[in-house]
């Protein structure tokens, strides 16, 4: 080859390269923006339009995922959950995972979305593969125990509590999580101390959680103290609603409780709406209030039917 026909040969492929390199960077950008519009309009709560973007940011990749293709899925995935399409969730975490096997944050959030649709045996080996790709989060064996227990699997849940109780670490967040830990085993000397700790880092969080300690002995003064400035930081808690109406009620105020209980129920979209409401219609019970806890109670076992507890006190509500 001649070396002007070498030299031209060479500029061809410079050229070429050249406009592939633009393209390239054309597309990141293209990827970029649809990611922002998507998390703006998941913030204004246009969930399946945010998972529509997302997807457009996704399409706009060639080759291998890097981080931000990685953050993309677990957006679209939170989009999809927000939305109530906990199954296109789990399979938007699949297509992740089959290109990024060592996961873990995807691993655990296809797991709490299999047990949120009780595919419980799917959930544990999730929760199982979250834990052996990063087995020094604290967090995860927190939660992961935390939501075994609320399914019911104690169990499955124990061993994370234990290992999780070996993991090693001394900020805020550890020792909450930690603290929340020792709590969850009974051990509430080991759990105040840690959570005391946390809250001298500046983890308000761990307020809530030491009220948790003195009221499960007992201690309902101390325990008011701790909820009370939890809600000072966290004044929409609905969870520490409930959590305050059972101390007042367990301490015989039932007006008090009745007041939280309702307090939490403002919130239309409070996740623990059945024990809010449930503590309010025992709460009127105990104010004398047995027409207005009757009426109440039709409402609630329309919604939780299948409630049998409740449908048993609807028996007694019907002889006052």
């Amino acid at each position: 080859m001649k070396n002007c026909d070498k030299l031209l040969t060479a500029a061809l492929l410079l050229a070429a390269a050249m406009q592939a390199g633009c393209g390239s960077a054309k597309r990141t950008e293209q990827e970029i923006a649809y990611r922002q519009e998507g998390l703006a309009l998941l913030e204004d709560g246009a969930y399946e339009d945010a998972a529509d973007c997302f997807d457009m940011a996704l399409a706009q990749h060639r080759g291998k995922l890097g981080g931000l293709e990685k953050d993309i899925y677990l957006y679209k995935a939170k989009a999809q959950i927000e939305a109530g399409d906990l199954q296109q969730a789990a399979d938007t975490y699949t297509e992740l995972l089959s290109e990024d096997k060592e996961n873990a944050d995807a691993y655990y959030l296809r797991g709490c979305a299999y047990i949120s649709t009780g595919e419980n045996e799917k959930a544990v080996s999730d929760f199982a593969q979250a834990v052996s790709c990063k087995d020094d989060s604290l967090f995860l064996y927190a939660d992961i125990y935390e939501r075994l227990s609320d399914a019911g699997l104690e169990e499955e849940a124990a061993p994370y509590l234990e290992q999780g109780l070996l993991v090693e670490g001394n900020d805020a967040r550890e020792r909450l999580l930690r603290g929340r830990l020792y709590l969850a085993d009974g051990d509430y000397s080991h759990a105040i101390e840690e959570l005391e700790h946390a809250l001298a880092q500046g983890e308000d969080e761990a307020n809530r959680y030491i009220a948790n300690a003195y009221r499960m002995q007992g201690d309902y003064e101390k325990a008011r103290a701790y909820y009370e400035a939890y809600c000072a930081a966290y004044p929409s808690d609905g969870d520490v609603l409930y959590e305050m109406g059972r101390l007042e009620a367990a301490a015989g105020n039932y007006k008090s409780a009745l007041d939280y209980f309702e307090q939490g129920l403002a919130d239309e979209n409070a996740e623990n709406r059945q024990g809010l409401w449930s503590g309010k219609i025992a709460a009127m019970e105990y104010c004398g209030d047995f027409a207005g806890a009757k009426t109440e109670m039709e409402a609630y076992m329309e919604q939780y039917p299948q409630d049998e507890e409740a449908a048993r006190e609807y028996q007694f509500l019907k002889t006052r």
